[in-house]
């Protein structure tokens, strides 16, 4: 019989990822061991395996290593998808959902859900969100959304 596979119980896989995924040194260690691996000899497309990544992501971080070395291996700040909300106006969504019941804005439900968040949020700021968005927009304020109980304060 072989030896027990180590089990980790602190945390999830997923848990560990974001982790990863949060830490700037790690990442940029990261790239430039795919950075590493293509001047191996290695394609892109293997490495883009390797670390689970497309291939175009790895052509893209040899590029940008190409271009300006180490440093353009390191995020870039202003990317990604700016919010149509304001801080002050999702600041005001929380206050709403953390003070006041659905059933102050029309709403026939007890508890805050993510669609009658994203209800409050058309009617007070005229902004459409998708429905799958709702959840994201309940993380980022700081809320937790869990079933039975709705949407509430970490």
């Amino acid at each position: 019989m072989g030896k027990p596979v180590l089990k980790i119980n602190r945390k999830t896989p997923e848990e560990i990822a974001g982790i990863l995924k949060n830490n700037a040194d790690f990442l940029l260690a990261t790239r430039l061991n795919m950075v590493y691996h293509v001047a191996r000899g290695h394609s892109s497309r293997e490495v883009a395996s390797w670390y689970g990544v497309s291939f175009k992501q790895v052509v893209n971080w040899v590029h940008r290593f190409e271009q300006n070395g180490v440093e353009g291996l390191e995020n870039r700040s202003g990317r990604g998808r700016k919010s149509y909300l304001t801080d002050q106006q999702m600041e005001k969504i929380r206050a709403i959902v953390l003070e006041k019941s659905p059933e102050d804005y029309g709403i026939n439900a007890k508890n805050w859900s993510g669609p009658s968040i994203l209800r409050v949020i058309k009617e007070q700021f005229e902004v459409d969100y998708k429905p799958s968005q709702s959840y994201k927009l309940i993380e980022k304020m700081g809320l937790v959304f869990k079933k039975g109980s709705g949407v509430t304060a970490k």
